[in-house]
């Protein structure tokens, strides 16, 4: 059995989140049934920008991760408001984002989780992306990074999987898929789904 860890941050949005949940619960259902998604965050429960409030598989402040047993990472995006930028800040939720990038296993950043990527101090020399609206205001701050900034939806460099917005998550979901399975499951899913 594959494993994702879909690592939520407090303001995290929902929309950034909930189509890997959706994505991979279609494939265990009529497709591989080999990859299973599990949560974690710093505490118990974490709560949406829009007050959708989730009880995480893993608090990190309780429980150890054992790397082994995954094969990819996912990070949202939130909104700074709702202590996403507060999180992303933490060591606790840093380390989690170096131990899947030392292993060489896929992460994949969903619109401004490439902040994660980048306080954890991976993006350095990476080809990545962000959110583009608000005159760019995100989407210049990669730099500081140390990332190469690319003005586009989806970026794949290597393992890693960064993209612009939240309507670009299901499409990072399926990339996923087809990473950890094949073409035509990934396909399949795509299809039944109705995309």
């Amino acid at each position: 059995m594959k494993k994702i860890l879909l690592l939520l941050s407090n303001g995290f949005e929902m929309l950034e989140a909930s189509p890997f949940s959706d994505i991979f619960g279609w494939n265990a259902v009529i497709g591989s049934k080999n990859i299973k998604v599990v949560t974690a965050s710093i505490e118990d429960n974490v709560s949406s920008i829009w007050n959708f409030n989730t009880k995480v598989d893993i608090p990190l402040k309780k429980e150890k991760i054992n790397y082994s047993e995954f094969d990819a990472l996912v990070v949202p995006g939130g909104f700074g408001r709702a202590g996403f930028f507060k999180d992303i800040q933490q060591e606790i939720f840093k380390d989690v984002i170096r131990e899947f990038h030392k292993n060489h296993k896929y992460i994949a950043a969903v619109c401004t989780g490439v902040f994660a990527l980048g306080e954890a101090g991976i993006l350095k020399g990476r080809r990545a992306t962000t959110y583009l609206s608000e005159n760019g205001r995100y989407f210049k701050q990669l730099e500081k990074y140390g990332a190469v900034p690319i003005n586009a939806e989806i970026v794949i460099d290597g393992s890693l999987i960064t993209s612009s917005a939240p309507k670009s998550a299901p499409e990072v979901g399926f990339i996923l898929l087809e990473k950890l399975s094949s073409e035509s499951n990934a396909r399949l899913i795509k299809k039944e789904m109705g995309y």
